[in-house]
């Protein structure tokens, strides 16, 4: 009784263990994939973002104003217009990352398809860009480090 106690003890913390070395090699092939690109233009192409505003379209639950930051350049911002999955769920998990102040990775997966994934989780929202904004652009000298 005894061993098959220690042996899911055992077999848990393996599980976790492994869980987290997946979460960690994501970010970091996330990360290198970014730092590749000499001067990022997009949200999309940004190492990190923070979702600072969530607004949802009335009439259409699917598409989502978002109203992002990076981080690392706090006057580099950008109004993203998405189609994302699962409407009314991706907009609850965007307000919570917004409110948690969570750091995303965004990833390109197409021309106009864009997933963001919570660091540190597995939470991942994928959807379309329909319009984005940017502000300042990388010609702006302030911004760069």
């Amino acid at each position: 009784m005894l061993s098959a106690v220690i042996f899911l003890v055992i077999a848990a913390w393996l599980a976790w263990t492994a869980r987290l070395v997946h979460i960690g090699n994501l970010d970091a092939n996330a990360l290198a994939e970014k730092l590749a690109a000499p001067e990022p233009v997009s949200a999309s192409d940004w190492p990190e973002i923070l979702v600072r505003e969530v607004i949802a379209q009335a009439d259409q639950s699917a598409q989502v104003l978002l109203l992002v930051g990076w981080p690392a350049h706090p006057r580099r911002q950008a109004t993203l217009l998405m189609a994302v999955d699962d409407g009314q769920q991706s907009t609850d998990l965007l307000l919570a990352w917004r409110d948690a102040r969570a750091s995303v990775a965004p990833l390109r997966l197409g021309e106009s398809v864009l997933e963001l994934r919570r660091r540190r989780s597995l939470e991942r929202i994928r959807g379309t860009v329909i319009a984005e904004d940017a502000w300042p652009g990388p010609s702006d000298r302030r911004c760069r480090s």
